[in-house]
């Protein structure tokens, strides 16, 4: 755990300390940044305090006096809530401003991890509390240098996947093969696997045709899938990492057609070309803030995605946000590109990834283009490289 850190970005935000809380695993975000076992029992409430300056202070319960061992700083035990209660008020400064995995409003809930009552609790003592949203991504989610290569190698490997299948199918379509769904999904994965990547368990690529493409989070399964015939738009949603533990996730949307480029209809070209120049539009906003030396939030960017659709008359159909964090998980707990499912105020740090993929969700078809964005000092670099400019002819 880098104490020296936590209290360095304390100082910085001008707040008394950090009050790390958890019960029974309810905070995630508390143990990736005190790097605490989640595999141990934790059936008690329990709070770690670290101030700006000074030694860090854990408050535990007698019923488990062994937990948080880890951790530096002075052990507290309780065994009452009323001995809590006195220990919390003991360990906190009279006027303290203190963060808390908490979003006003719960506006970004991914972040939202403290629940109301121990906020009212803290409150009732005279504390203030505030969110740790922009400060804990700098202890989960900045990657290192080897991370980004992972990152980087994740998207070069899954591009070649992709080129591979979409040269099979071609060849299947011309054989007059009869091709479906869930047997092309498990011949992607196979062929992900093949390429020396890994992926989430029971988190398999998305295949999905005509108007089942027009459900972003559309499954095919072995019972129910559709078949994929000439004439077929075809969506794919694919993602994996490195088989290694702190290798980071790339995840990519491309969409295809089933038959040639002149037989693609003018509508689909037409949706493509709206999803596309949102996205590029995402990018070079954020782009131009980081090279002028400005901050950019995710809301930003999902505003001037968004926007782009909405002024070709598709806002009703883009469903859910441009983008989500990516790190270890393939959903990470840092800033989101998002303005429209939650209002994610946190700024990108570098050395974060993120997804663009704006879509937009017809009832007879759905279009979704999706990169990953790497933002780095005073640029952002995007990975899956090419990127898709047009609908792909498997013919």
């Amino acid at each position: 755990m880098n104490i020296e850190g936590i209290q360095q970005a304390l100082q910085e935000a001008q707040l008394t300390g950090w009050l790390f809380y958890d019960f029974r695993k309810s905070n995630p975000i508390a143990y990736q940044i005190l790097q605490l076992p989640t595999d141990a029992m934790y059936t008690r409430r329990w709070f770690y305090y670290v101030p700006a300056q000074g030694a860090p202070t854990a408050l535990i319960s007698a019923v488990e006096p062994h937990i948080l061992s880890s951790l530096p700083g002075e052990r507290l035990l309780f065994r009452t809530w009323q001995e809590m209660h006195t220990l919390l008020r003991k360990t906190l400064p009279v006027q303290a401003r203190v963060a808390m995995e908490y979003s006003p409003m719960n506006a970004i809930p991914y972040v939202s991890r403290v629940d109301a009552g121990t906020v009212e609790l803290l409150r009732s003592f005279g504390v203030e509390v505030v969110s740790s949203a922009n400060m804990a991504q700098r202890f989960i989610a900045q990657l290192t240098q080897e991370q980004i290569y992972t990152q980087r190698e994740a998207g070069r490997l899954l591009m070649a996947a992709k080129d591979i299948l979409f040269a099979q199918l071609g060849d299947d379509l011309r054989a007059g093969k009869e091709l479906n769904e869930f047997d092309v999904q498990q011949r992607f994965v196979a062929l992900i696997e093949q390429a020396g990547l890994e992926l989430p368990e029971d988190e398999l690529p998305i295949v999905a045709v005509n108007a089942n493409s027009g459900n972003p989070h559309y499954e095919p399964t072995a019972l129910q899938h559709s078949l994929i015939k000439r004439g077929d738009l075809v969506l794919f949603d694919f993602w994996a990492k490195l088989p290694r533990p702190d290798a980071v996730f790339g995840d990519y949307t491309w969409v295809a057609f089933a038959g040639t480029r002149d037989e693609i209809p003018a509508r689909q070209r037409e949706v493509f070309e709206v999803v596309r120049n949102a996205r590029d539009s995402g990018i070079a906003y954020a782009r131009e803030r980081l090279a002028a030396g400005h901050t950019v939030e995710g809301r930003e960017i999902d505003d001037v995605t968004r926007n782009v659709i909405v002024k070709a008359g598709y806002g009703d159909y883009f469903v859910h946000r441009t983008g989500h964090s990516i790190g270890t998980v393939l959903h990470g707990n840092s800033a989101n590109i998002d303005n429209f499912e939650s209002q994610d105020e946190r700024i990108l740090l570098p050395y974060t990834c993120n997804s663009i993929e704006p879509g937009i969700y017809l009832p007879e078809f759905g279009i979704r283009s999706e990169v990953n964005l790497l933002i780095l000092e005073d640029d952002a670099e995007v990975t899956g490289v090419p990127i898709q400019e047009e609908i792909f002819p498997l013919l």
